[in-house]
């Protein structure tokens, strides 16, 4: 019994330390909203995007992050509703670099088990 629960806790220090469920769920998120025609390729498209990033910068909401109506960009840069969205928002320029800064944090992904 011990040798599972210990390869059981191995199993899942492995997976947080490698960052797989928030890559998992950052495709699948991507790939239930656009639903490409050949799925394996688009995978393969969004993996070379994540080994780009790094996968310690991917989140669920890497790939749709912008689909979200109160982050669309427009939005942003025109609308004050007090929003916690707003939170998230500098105004292009400041930094200097033309991107928009942001120091909001998505919900992160716990990894459960059934028992």
């Amino acid at each position: 019994m011990t040798n599972i629960v210990n390869a059981r806790e191995a199993a899942k220090l492995y997976l947080a330390s490698h960052q797989i469920p928030q890559m998992f769920e950052s495709l699948l998120s991507c790939l239930m909203i656009e639903r490409p025609e050949d799925p394996v390729a688009y995978v393969e498209k969004k993996m070379s995007e994540i080994r780009a990033i790094g996968v310690q910068n991917v989140n669920w909401e890497t790939f749709v992050r912008e689909l979200h109506p109160y982050r669309n960009s427009v939005r942003l840069q025109h609308v004050r509703d007090g929003s916690k969205f707003d939170k998230e928002r500098q105004i292009l320029g400041e930094e200097g670099d033309g991107k928009e800064k942001s120091d909001y944090e998505p919900d992160l992904f716990k990894l459960t088990e059934a028992s």
